[in-house]
């Protein structure tokens, strides 16, 4: 969730998990585009209440932040999304296949689920590979365990793994109590229009060393479950399988 500033206007990014998020924030930092004032206003707001504030709901912030604090000019919500499967995968695969696409170790620091239990990530590995979910010819039950039950009951792993990833797109940029959904919606497959927008080139961090086809991940049972949960952003933007 980031402020900044450009062509004169004021905007608030809303950063939906896995749709290069990571890389616009970036960007705007280095061109030092940032509205730092309403980003330091944000980040002192989220800490009296001990929350994290890397995402941030379109509705929390209409009906929470600005709520308690008012800012002089009109901002305009942008947000970016990506096809449903495909970022459902993504996500799959940063929480549970991190050595295998390449990316980094899970931060002791940073990482909420580390900061839950210590230990976190050998434990959960450890888990999985004692369910024997780690052959390779198990991989869609592997993703389908992870989708109906890691991510989304907290019971199955208590305290591991907070209910914060198995959502639907549609609840990070819409507002729900009134329908209203953020000024403008990027796609994650056409990243080019969103830096055309803002005269911007993405830096691609966070980026998979390794890209895997998501759609070896799938069976009708989670196409339809990945369907049914983010319908309104399919329906929105004609995504399918």
């Amino acid at each position: 969730m980031l402020f900044f500033s450009n062509k004169s206007n004021e905007y608030c990014f809303i950063h939906i998990p896995k749709t290069a998020g990571t890389s616009f924030q970036n960007t705007i930092l280095k061109n030092n585009t940032d509205n730092k004032k309403n980003n330091l206003l944000f980040k002192n707001y989220m800490d009296q209440y001990n929350c994290r504030y890397d995402h941030a709901p379109f509705s929390f912030l209409i009906n929470n932040f600005f709520t308690n604090i008012k800012l002089d000019t009109k901002i305009k919500y942008i947000t970016i999304v990506r096809n449903p499967w495909n970022r459902m995968a993504s996500l799959f695969e940063q929480i549970i296949l991190r050595d295998k696409v390449g990316l980094r170790k899970i931060s002791q620091s940073n990482e909420i689920r580390n900061k839950l239990h210590y230990n976190y990530e050998n434990l959960t590995n450890n888990f999985l590979n004692d369910l024997g979910f780690y052959n390779s010819d198990k991989i869609k039950n592997l993703f389908k365990f992870w989708l109906f039950y890691i991510g989304y009951d907290l019971k199955i792993i208590p305290n591991f793994n907070p209910n914060f990833n198995i959502l639907s797109q549609s609840w990070w940029f819409m507002n729900e109590q009134t329908n209203q959904i953020v000024d403008e919606i990027f796609l994650f497959e056409d990243l080019k229009t969103l830096e055309e927008e803002f005269n911007i080139l993405l830096l691609h961090d966070n980026k998979k060393k390794t890209n895997l086809n998501y759609k070896d991940y799938y069976d009708q049972e989670t196409i339809d479950y990945v369907a049914n949960l983010d319908k309104l952003t399919i329906n929105k933007y004609n995504y399918d399988f």
